[in-house]
């Protein structure tokens, strides 16, 4: 008999444990425990019929809600009602969210009760998936790969099926991953998608905006979507060859190469008056500037390729030498002479150096103008040169510094074969005189801007 007894106790326990995983089974299916607060005031009469009202609502759900109340007069009422904007009484918030207000039902209780069951209802079972997209990195250039990560989280204690089609711009093209993804979320689960996608070569330069990923969840016959947040990048500007050259040509249209040129065209004509010797002299000097410049930027190329993007070293230099050649205007005006000009030193090597008009001579002297005279010329290559390091492989990077030095040096190519075919020497060191003060304006602006571009990363 006792025995017997035992079993009864025993099958008592099972099924008492089997109802309580029951209930709590249906609680977590049910999507937790929903908060309710009221704010109410001891004198006032609608306070206490919504009192009543949540009485009732208590009696129909149980554990499945938990009341808080607060007096509107109190220092912690005040702050949580300014916390929610609320001002009147009675008010109520549900699950921190929903705020209804007095002015919402005006004491028509059964509408106070129909607005509670239905935000009650909505935060037990409405499935509620927390979305998020993230690109990296946000700046980048032409031609570049971007990570793109969607993390979706399900904030309920309901089991969702949930389904995700992301939205990304034409430029985009899809290298590796998936941009939808379908499947089922368990309470609190975190799903991450991720993708890569190469950014068009010719894609535009400038912030663009992105849109968000889309999702469309569901859960106990209820359905629901929402948005992502926009994301926004930043490209920068792309180079090509035309590109190149023409930075190279501006920077070459400078009258440091146009009073050199003039100087030494002159002096050949008056020592031998062949204008065969001319044409030489003026190769192998643009020779020697071309031939400087390119190793000297292989080796920064390299150095950069290193560092990555040396934006702002190079815009904070950029900016100095484009303010030295504003205030050089200025100088010009007031000095009639120029910051840049040659000292006499330099003036007597290169008058000697002319005179011997040989091969090595005007190599040498082009390879020397190019150092001597970099602050004229220099500036817009270090711009060109940061974003090869960014934008290019090494050997097209290379291919690269040949075109903007080409650039670099036609101008004296141009004036020099004018020179030879009876532009007078003269004219030009006139000309050159004449405009050099609005030429360095012209040219301080033009570097002062790309210097903040390049700070600022827009370029």
């Amino acid at each position: 008999m006792a025995g017997y007894e035992h079993k009864k106790i025993a099958a008592a326990m099972i099924i008492a444990a089997f109802l309580v995983a029951t209930l709590t089974a249906t609680a977590d299916d049910a999507g937790g425990q929903v908060s309710i607060i009221i704010f109410f005031d001891l004198d006032c009469s609608h306070c206490k019929d919504a009192d009543r009202v949540l009485d009732r609502i208590e009696g129909q759900f149980g554990d499945r809600i938990l009341i808080s109340e607060y007096n509107s007069n109190t220092a912690t009422g005040i702050e949580l009602m300014d916390g929610y904007g609320i001002v009147e009484v009675p008010s109520v918030v549900v699950q921190e969210r929903e705020v209804i207000l007095y002015s919402d039902y005006e004491n028509n209780l059964s509408k106070l009760e129909s607005l509670l069951v239905s935000s009650i209802n909505n935060a037990l079972y409405d499935p509620e998936i927390e979305i998020y997209k993230e690109i990296s990195p946000v700046k980048l250039n032409p031609g570049e790969n971007v990570t793109v990560t969607i993390s979706m989280e399900n904030k309920k204690n309901i089991t969702t099926d949930v389904m995700l089609i992301d939205s990304y711009p034409g430029f985009f093209s899809i290298i590796e991953g998936e941009t939808a993804w379908n499947g089922t979320l368990s309470p609190g689960a975190v799903k991450n998608i991720t993708y890569v996608a190469r950014v068009d070569p010719k894609a535009h330069s400038g912030n663009h905006k992105i849109e968000g990923a889309q999702i469309s969840c569901r859960s106990r016959g209820t359905d629901k979507s929402s948005v992502s947040n926009t994301a926004i990048i930043q490209i920068s500007v792309a180079l090509t060859l035309f590109t190149v050259f023409l930075a190279g040509l501006i920077a070459g249209a400078n009258p440091c190469l146009f009073a050199v040129v003039a100087f030494m065209a002159a002096m050949i004509l008056s020592n031998t008056e062949k204008k065969l010797e001319v044409i030489k002299f003026i190769v192998f000097f643009s020779f020697g500037i071309f031939l400087v410049y390119l190793l000297t930027g292989i080796g920064l190329l390299s150095f950069a390729s290193d560092l990555g993007s040396l934006n702002l070293v190079l815009g904070a230099i950029t900016i100095a030498l484009g303010s030295m050649h504003i205030y050089d205007y200025f100088y010009i005006k007031i000095k009639a002479k120029s910051l840049f000009e040659s000292s006499k030193f330099m003036k007597g090597v290169m008058e000697r150096m002319v005179k011997e008009n040989s091969t090595l001579s005007a190599l040498g002297l082009g390879a020397l103008f190019s150092l001597v005279k970099a602050p004229c010329v220099g500036a817009i290559y270090l711009t060109i040169l940061n974003l090869i390091a960014v934008q290019k492989a090494e050997l097209e990077g290379i291919v690269y510094l040949c075109m903007y030095n080409f650039g670099v040096i036609l101008p004296i190519l141009i004036i020099g074969t004018a020179i030879v075919v009876g532009l007078s020497p003269t004219k030009v060191d006139r000309f050159r005189k004449e405009k050099r003060a609005v030429i360095r304006l012209v040219t301080g602006i033009i570097l002062v801007a790309l210097g903040v571009f390049l700070t600022f990363g827009v370029i």
